[in-house]
């Protein structure tokens, strides 16, 4: 039985012209379209129909290694190649390493730190539905809420 994203679109790479929106998407927002929440769908079937290119962070893919359930590899495998996934490099640790000497005693912790200097530096908004991670570095980056 297919569950969540999978119910909904076929499995494999998008294809076909893209438009040049582009989102880095948070590890949240793979977590909801993995598990099927309405809230990230209406994004997800834009990113699938071709109308939205997706981007995500290394940092962002070994979160959902760490959090992979058994069974769930071809799932999770057909769920990360819908993205082109972004490394890490010295110009983003070097962003997130001094929002954290900013921002540690607010709450930013260094996951969040690399996934957000991953979209500043690729000059693409964050799709995140972390509305305090969005307040905290609303004057670093643009951010794209969703509920």
């Amino acid at each position: 039985m297919k569950r969540g994203w999978q119910t909904a679109v076929p499995v494999g790479k998008v294809s076909g012209p893209m438009s040049n929106l582009t989102y880095l998407f948070d590890t949240n927002a793979l977590i909801d379209i993995y598990r099927g929440r309405q809230r990230i769908k209406p994004t997800f079937d834009e990113l699938i129909a071709g109308d939205i290119q997706g981007c995500i962070s290394v940092i962002t893919e070994a979160e959902l290694w760490r959090g992979l359930r058994p069974g769930e590899l071809d799932t999770h495998n057909a769920l990360i190649e819908q993205f082109t996934v972004l490394p890490l490099n010295s110009e983003v640790a070097r962003l997130a390493g001094s929002w954290m000497a900013q921002f540690d005693n607010a709450g930013l912790g260094w996951m969040d730190a690399f996934i957000a200097a991953s979209a500043k530096l690729a000059n693409m908004p964050l799709l995140t539905r972390d509305s305090r991670l969005a307040s905290l570095l609303k004057k670093e980056l643009t951010f794209v809420v969703y509920d």
